[in-house]
């Protein structure tokens, strides 16, 4: 456990533009700072970091919180583990007590599984240095591939003795369970007799890194001749490693490509290493599966540029052709370097000097599109069927790139090289381009209607209000002339959403008052308050004022997200007479919460300061101005009071329809829409 005196110390040390800037290629907008979200595909910047605030926000799918659960949701890791993190970033000594058995039982599955494999790693590059075993057989392989000791220490490559159970019966010693050993992948499970074996015995062992540095699997290398057997082995899927999610050598990288503003693809692991060792370290490895989105979306978190290094085999080549749709649709600029016959990167880079690798790789670099259109002109050799076949598959790939100059210039670069007419392929591109918009809008239907089909609260958008945070979810655009006033629930092509019968008015409502409370709840506010009879302005706490507020003029809040949140700063502020601090809720570990309080802190404030202002030469007050934030906390309690006004006027008409001589009902009426008028009257002015 972590002590709260450390945990206080880890938190006031740590930086968040630093934390995320270590995952994230920010870019200094203002105060803040400015990225393509990474918890989602994106062109355009949407992500936001705030250090005044401490809190990172995405206005594209919602994400958003402080450093910590920046790191458990980017991450995955357990808040504890987050914090280790940061102090071990921020040289903080933490004092904890070594975890019991019934401790170390209650971890999540997915923490067991990363200790696992953090033992299983450190475990073989210990027997690659201090055993017989590992000197003689795993080390000389190292060698032999002219991998040096720097790069065995980095990249923590190891060794797997030959003995069947050699790390079984290690982790059983260490306190592992056998059940969480075959989860992990590293041991399994004889169908004979029930014993226990390792995987990887007798193989020299890669460490996968996820892109913070932890480890998911390996990848396992034989070392001997037998073709009975698979040359490498790697980690099966688990909870914490996906392969299709995950490149190897990107925890390397990452701050390299993002430096040169390109990453070199390669396939195998060993490639990615030598050209590591070689001083070119924005590299990265597919290794040896097929590409996947998942993969494309991660190096462009990074950069829009990338090499494709394969063999100059037909069978490399044809695995870059595969890969090329799915950065062109990115619209990201491919490459592709080819080595000579017979070599690949690691065996090129053995025989060249560091200086020579790299320029090779300068010079010999070549834009894919146009590489393809000659490779179909050779390959065609004169068949017209075969190069109709040829051009069709190029014209489709250049369809897939957004940017409309470059399609066009690919066009007439094909058309030069392929000696045809440019309208021609021009036309078959649009046809393309045409099938692409069909199949992708077939595709969103799907989508929508898996939404419709289970819709819940989650998301909502709202373009008048900029409501971007996560809070409803309805998963076709609003239409507002399908409200039949404030009393009538959000509908979604006529199917109404579960659990949601709270009109959009009161959620902007309910919405903007925790706003307030969240952004003003530790300054002062000069506000009006009764005192005998007679309204003075008072200055006092604005969280005080607030909830003071919602309590004296019991408004209660409907949408259940709202309530939730509201509920935490009233008890607190019933039972102790304090005003909880944004980052208090923040550190629940909540999403749903942490997410809509990281919104609120982005946007302190609704109002704008009218032009007309200034072109009248009257005084401009500062947006942050104490001015400012009164007049904001004001407006959003007396729009408040005005909504509660409405529901007992309504109340009140319906008490006189039941009874119209009753005349205290009549007398209540008249005075309520005399206040009400009042509060219109006072919303109304054109200042703002």
């Amino acid at each position: 456990m972590i002590s709260q005196t450390d945990i206080d110390r880890i938190l006031d040390a740590a930086k968040i533009e630093e934390v995320i800037g270590d995952f994230v290629d920010l870019k200094k907008r203002g105060a803040n700072y400015i990225a393509c979200c990474p918890f989602h595909n994106e062109d355009t910047p949407s992500f936001n970091v705030s250090p005044s605030r401490g809190i990172f926000k995405c206005f594209g799918c919602g994400e958003g919180g402080d450093t910590v659960s920046f790191l458990m949701k980017y991450q995955h890791y357990t808040y504890p583990e987050a914090l280790r993190w940061l102090a071990n970033k921020y040289h903080i000594e933490i004092k904890e007590k070594e975890l019991s058995a019934e401790e170390l039982q209650a971890r999540d599955e997915k923490n067991i599984l990363y200790h696992i494999n953090e033992l299983a790693c450190k475990y073989y590059y210990d027997n690659l240095f201090n055993s017989e075993e590992g000197q003689a057989v795993g080390l000389s392989y190292f060698n032999e591939r002219q991998i040096n000791r720097k790069t065995i220490d980095t990249w923590q490559l190891g060794y797997a003795k030959q003995k069947g159970d050699d790390f079984v019966q290690y982790a059983l010693k260490s306190g592992y369970k056998e059940e969480d050993l075959i989860k992990s992948g590293l041991v399994l499970k004889s169908e004979k007799d029930g014993s226990l074996y390792d995987r990887f015995r007798g193989r020299v062992t890669f460490p996968v890194y996820n892109v913070g540095g932890r480890v998911l699997g390996f990848s396992a290398r034989i070392l001997t001749k037998d073709k009975t057997k698979a040359k490498y082995v790697n980690s099966p899927e688990s909870p914490v490693y996906i392969k299709g999610k995950t490149l190897f050598g990107l925890n390397f990288a990452r701050q390299e490509i993002a430096k040169q503003d390109l990453c070199y693809l390669v396939e195998g692991n060993i490639d990615a290493i030598m050209m590591s060792q070689n001083e070119v370290r924005n590299v990265v490895a597919s290794s040896g599966t097929a590409l996947t989105e998942d993969q494309v979306h991660l190096i462009k978190r990074y950069t829009s540029n990338v090499a494709v290094l394969y063999d100059g085999d037909a069978a490399g080549i044809h695995a870059a052709i595969r890969a090329t749709d799915m950065f062109l649709k990115e619209g990201m600029h491919i490459s592709i370097v080819l080595f000579p016959d017979g070599d690949d990167p690691d065996s090129f880079a053995r025989k060249h000097t560091q200086d020579e690798f790299q320029e090779f790789l300068k010079t010999n670099a070549r834009n894919f599109i146009i590489y393809r259109t000659n490779l179909a002109l050779q390959e065609a050799q004169g068949d017209p069927i075969k190069k109709a076949t040829l051009v069709k598959d190029i014209i489709h790939s250049i369809s897939l790139i957004p940017d409309l100059i470059e399609r066009t210039t690919y066009i007439q670069q094909c058309s030069s090289i392929l000696n045809m007419r440019e309208d021609v392929l021009t036309d078959q591109l649009n046809k393309e381009i045409i099938h692409n918009a069909y199949l992708k809008n077939k595709g969103d239907r799907r989508e929508i209607q898996k939404s419709v089909d289970t819709s819940r609260v989650g998301t909502f958008s709202d373009s008048k209000d900029n409501l971007t945070d996560g809070d409803i979810n309805l998963s076709d655009k609003y239409d507002s002339n399908k409200s039949n006033g404030n009393n009538t629930s959000v509908t979604q092509d006529q199917n109404p959403i579960p659990d949601l019968e709270v009109s959009t008015k009161e959620i902007h409502l309910e919405r903007d008052i925790l706003r307030v409370l969240v952004n003003y709840s530790g300054m002062t506010t000069n506000q009006p308050v009764l005192i005998d009879n007679k309204t003075e302005i008072v200055q006092c706490n604005a969280g005080e004022y607030i909830l003071n507020n919602i309590i004296s003029n019991e408004i209660e809040f409907q949408y259940p997200l709202y309530r939730k949140i509201i509920d935490k700063y009233i008890v607190e502020y019933n039972q102790t007479g304090n005003i909880l601090n944004p980052d208090d809720i923040m550190r629940e570990n909540d999403d749903e919460v942490t997410n809509l309080i990281s919104t609120l802190l982005m946007e302190p404030t609704r109002l704008a300061i009218s032009a007309n202002w200034a072109n009248k030469e009257m005084f401009v007050p500062d947006i942050n101005s104490q001015q400012i934030i009164d007049l904001d906390i004001k407006q959003t309690m007396l729009s408040a009071n005005l909504q509660k006004l409405a529901f007992f006027i309504r109340e009140t008409q319906r008490q006189m329809k039941d009874n119209p001589e009753d005349i205290s009902a009549i007398e209540r009426f008249n005075n309520l829409r005399l206040i009400k008028s009042a509060i219109a009257k006072e919303l109304n002015r054109p200042i703002f």
